[in-house]
């Protein structure tokens, strides 16, 4: 008689149940505002940050931009990140190109 065989089955997702998040309040404007805009290294995900910045600030006011590439395009950013910008700006763009 065979050995019984013992099967492992895993979860292929990160989390087991899903935070869910609110609606972040629509901003009246963004003149005068600091934007932080986080790059996902996908390609050309750069170029169009680069040209989403400048027209934040050249046609709708915004006062600075802060931006951070992400170190691969399958990883998070870095919790301590996130903080950091949402500590620093009044909005944030997470930007995905292909």
């Amino acid at each position: 008689m065979a050995a019984a065989q013992m099967n492992v089955l895993l979860h292929p997702a990160a989390e087991d149940v899903a935070e869910t998040h609110g609606i972040a309040n629509r901003l009246s404007g963004l003149e005068g505002l600091k934007i932080g805009l986080i790059d996902n290294r996908k390609k050309n995900s750069d170029v169009f940050l680069e040209e989403l910045g400048r027209v934040l600030q050249e046609q709708y006011g915004a006062a600075e931009v802060m931006t951070y590439r992400k170190i691969s395009q399958s990883m998070p950013t870095p919790p301590s990140v996130l903080d950091e910008m949402a500590a620093k700006c009044d909005a944030i763009i997470h930007a995905v190109a292909d």
